[in-house]
Order: structure tokens, then sequence, then C-alpha cells
């Protein structure tokens, strides 16, 4: 199935836009594929507090190999002893406290910018569709959403010049989600 360009009018040179990243025939630019990339899915965990998370349990393994060695430490201090045995825990429970506090700190910020009315999960279900359905122009450099793309009914879109296809498919996403339509 090929669409028609609503640019062109012509259906030769159009390509849906998730075979288009994929096609060894017709590669695509390096700045053209970054914006025409799939979405990608709103992050969950902050990349700082995965970190931090990940380091916490090391020092955690790194103590329990401790406290499981069988190393006499007899001659040693009993303040030596305490802090070779514990001090990977304590340390293990600084990090992973810091990395809770990231992780509520970032997923405020997150929930804070995103606004009250949006729904970022149905909005991601949505900008997917709407980016499965989409399609592209080789000839005239313009991404489109074809009458019916995503149910019967649904109208056209404009040509939408692939430097402005990011933003209109998360503002297209945004206006439809729960519908499945655009509102006008």
């Amino acid at each position: 199935m090929n669409a028609t360009c609503p640019q062109c009018a012509e259906a030769d040179q159009t390509v849906a836009v998730p075979r288009a990243l994929t096609d060894a025939d017709r590669p695509l630019d390096q700045p053209t594929r970054a914006l025409l990339s799939a979405p990608s899915e709103p992050a969950g965990t902050s990349g700082a507090a995965i970190t931090l998370f990940i380091l916490a349990g090391l020092l955690a393994l790194l103590g329990l190999r401790g406290l499981l060695s069988h190393d006499d430490r007899a001659g040693s201090d009993a303040a030596y002893q305490a802090g070779y045995n514990l001090g990977p825990f304590l340390f293990a429970t600084i990090l992973l406290t810091i990395g809770f506090v990231v992780h509520a700190v970032s997923r405020r910020r997150r929930l804070r910018t995103a606004g009250p009315q949006r729904q970022p999960r149905e909005q991601y279900q949505q900008l997917r569709r709407l980016w499965r359905a989409a399609w592209l122009c080789h000839r005239c450099q313009v991404a489109f959403l074809p009458a019916a793309s995503i149910q019967p009914g649904f109208p056209d879109s404009p040509p939408i010049p692939v430097a402005q296809f990011p933003q209109w498919l998360a503002a297209t996403a945004e206006r439809t989600v729960g519908t499945g339509t655009p509102s006008s």
C-alpha cells in the first residue's frame, strides 16, 4: 500500500516512516533519521538514580563478601573490625538514600513539567501509534498521516516538513489522547 503525498499528489516516493528508517535501498541522512526516529518512552527512573542504586548494590555485595570470608583478624582493633564489616553497608545505605532522593526529585520535576492534565503513558502510546501510521515522501521531504490511517474517518494531515515532524507529532498526540482523532 502506498499513500499519496498531500504536497505533490504522487504515491511513488512515499513510504511508511518506520520502514523509511530501515530501508537499505534509500537510506536517509543522519539528521533526517534523527528527526524521524521512534519516540522514546517516558523515563521511569533517572540515570543518576539508577547509577546510585547499582553502586549501593555493589557495595552491599562487597560487604557480604567481607562478612562471609573467614579472614581471622583476631589481633585487630574492635573499631577496625566493625568498620571493616559494616563500612560497606553504611556506604551502600547512604548511596541508596541519595538514589531515592534523586529519583523522587526527578519524578516530581517530570510530573510538574508534564502538567496536571497530561497522562504521560497514554500520550506516549498515542505518540507511538501516530508515529507508526506516519508516512514520508522522499520527493518532497515531508511527513504526513494519510486519511483513515489511525481509524476509519481519521482525516488526512497536511504535509509536515521533516524538521517539524517531532514537534507536530507530540502536539498531535497531546490533542488526541483518549480520542484517537485530532481535535480541531
